[in-house]
């Protein structure tokens, strides 16, 4: 789910750092002396479900807007306010480098089960400094290490989407109806497809990850709608989350942060959708 996200938001950025540019430039010479800016990708929350069986491990990504010819070292520090400590209940690689004529930077954290809990611990990143660039706002980062609840009930098919609470101008976030949930990237990850804001007569539709862990219904941040008032806004996470039961999929409710933090249309609206097993 979160690499299908990070992936769009790398071709947007390499569309825009592109596309004004001579066909018959030298591919890296014209970006050596442009300011690079980097950030988390995605932004916000993502959780690490630990498995008593084989290696859990998350790989935090530092993404960058632009590609360069060189190797370039950024620097992430562990927020003190932090609940997982390491050594304890993760280990983290040591190479903080985003590699010659990449975009993206990686660091792996590897999870022990006999540490992990049912409630979670949050690992708190600040990204402090990247080699030849900027930081942009997403500067920070939020991984939830927390001990793999399995999900019993199937949580796919068809259900029918209801508003509970309306999004950005007081209007629905998605069409009201009948919607399909599919199986995302991981055990625990779904998605569904709708169409977004159908009082903006918008017609094309998006597809809006969630995850479901140990009895909580996750938002990842930084899911664009495509539609905003000048830029899109995105999709992402509240305080509150939705809760569901892991033996009974006929119900259950996901908390939205629409617009989040304003970025686009001035005001963020905590939007609740409801979906109902057909």
């Amino acid at each position: 789910m979160i690499n299908k996200i990070i992936k769009l938001s790398f071709v947007l950025l390499l569309f825009i750092g592109f596309s004004g540019c001579d066909s018959t430039d030298d591919n890296t010479s014209f970006l050596d002396d442009r300011t690079s800016v980097s950030f988390f990708a995605p932004s916000g929350l993502a959780t690490l479900l630990v498995n008593e069986t084989g290696v859990s491990s998350y790989d935090v990504t530092v993404g960058i807007s632009e590609p360069k010819p060189i190797d370039r070292a950024f620097v992430v520090t562990i927020d003190p306010s932090s609940e997982a400590v390491e050594g304890v209940d993760y280990t983290m690689s040591s190479s903080m480098i985003i590699p010659a004529n990449s975009v993206v930077g990686k660091i792996t954290i590897t999870a022990d089960y006999g540490a992990s809990t049912l409630e979670g611990k949050s690992l708190k990143f600040n990204l402090v400094s990247v080699e030849g660039a900027v930081i942009g706002t997403t500067n920070k980062f939020n991984l939830n290490i927390i001990r793999f609840c399995p999900v019993n009930a199937e949580f796919l098919g068809e259900y029918t989407l209801s508003i509970v609470a309306n999004g950005i101008f007081d209007t629905p976030t998605f069409t009201p109806g009948v919607v399909t949930v599919y199986q995302g990237d991981e055990e625990n990850d779904r998605y569904l497809v709708s169409r977004p804001y159908p009082a903006f007569g918008v017609f094309s539709e998006m597809e809006f990850y969630f995850s479901l862990v140990c009895g909580n219904v996750e938002v990842p941040g930084g899911q664009p709608t495509f539609v905003g008032c000048g830029s899109s806004t995105t999709l992402g996470p509240l305080d509150t989350l939705g809760a569901y039961d892991p033996d009974d999929d006929s119900v259950f409710e996901i908390y939205i942060a629409d617009d989040e933090g304003g970025a686009s249309c001035g005001a963020q609206a905590d939007a609740i959708i409801r979906l109902t097993k057909v």
